[in-house]
């Protein structure tokens, strides 16, 4: 057991994370819990929580954790049979969650919330998963029947980004962003979202050292759900999504940028390659779509 622990500054005093575990030669389970950053500040890829090829079938648990204006929340490198559950980040510069070449992921009972204005792309979205497999990001017993298991809302960046990334179950997730798109399939496979709701909200025009900006990515993928670069296989069922900026369900890249600043739209090169096949789209509302076997509409009531 690690923890419950307050902690007051990172690894580094200025930067770097609070808990670490680096899994060569762990052959036991351990559970992180109790966890809280009570410090800012730190650079935008600093991990609260990082797991480092902690492989063990037997499973590691990372639980009850909360930070406020940290980093990255939690980040896994090439680990596997993790248990997500009950964590809060809020006003976050990075990602709340990374999942970075890892396996068998579940995830539930959380609520991740950023601020962060105008970063890298995938430094500031919800939950980033990158060349990864078998995450359950909700349906799994341990959420609430019925209800929202997981929500993301982020200003900036993407609400969940899959890339690369297969065997994949979303379900009873919010995820809502601003300037960018609530759920974005990046060249993913099997991957059922289903009983969840999604949208890109509206993007948000700030001023900063009296300059009007913008304040998410430069980006087309501007929606509710967005299936991109070959994204194949998946099935999308049960769910609501909406947009005011770009389109509620989309193949590929927009090929605009809708730019609050300049109060329109503008063209945005080149935009992202459209889904591949075997996807299909049951019971699902819609107010704008650019997949024409979807036309037309079905608002959502």
């Amino acid at each position: 057991m690690i923890g419950p622990w307050a902690i007051t500054a990172p690894s580094g005093g200025s930067s770097g994370w609070a808990v670490r575990v680096d899994g060569g030669g762990i052959t036991s389970t351990f559970t992180i819990t109790g966890i809280s950053a009570n410090y800012s500040g730190v650079p935008f890829i600093d991990p609260v929580i990082l797991l480092v090829n902690v492989n063990n079938p037997s499973g590691t648990t990372i639980s009850n954790i909360s930070a406020n204006e940290d980093g990255r929340g939690v980040e896994l490198d090439s680990s596997s049979y993790v248990t997500l559950d009950q964590l809060s980040f809020n006003k976050m510069t990075g990602n709340s969650v990374f999942i970075n070449g890892s396996s068998h992921v579940t995830m539930s009972n959380s609520k991740l919330k950023s601020t962060a204005d105008g970063q890298v792309p995938h430094n500031a979205d919800g939950l980033y998963a990158l060349n990864s497999s078998y995450l359950s990001i909700g349906g799994v017993a341990a959420c609430p029947k019925s209800q929202i298991c997981n929500s993301f809302d982020y200003n900036t960046g993407f609400g969940v980004y899959l890339q690369n990334t297969h065997d994949v179950i979303i379900d009873h997730a919010t995820a809502n962003a601003a300037d960018t798109g609530g759920y974005i399939l990046d060249n993913a496979s099997n991957v059922t979202l289903e009983n969840s709701t999604g949208g890109g909200g509206g993007p948000i025009c700030i001023t900063l050292n009296g300059q009007r900006t913008f304040t998410g990515y430069y980006t087309d993928l501007q929606g509710g759900l967005l299936l991109i670069n070959g994204s194949h296989n998946n099935a999308i069922h049960d769910d609501q999504f909406a947009a005011n900026t770009g389109v509620s369900i989309g193949s590929g890249g927009n090929g605009f940028f809708v730019n609050a600043c300049a109060e329109g739209n503008q063209p945005f090169s080149p935009a992202e390659a459209p889904m591949g096949t075997g996807n299909t789209f049951t019971n699902v509302c819609y107010s704008t779509t650019d997949i024409a076997s979807l036309e037309p509409v079905q608002p959502c009531q």
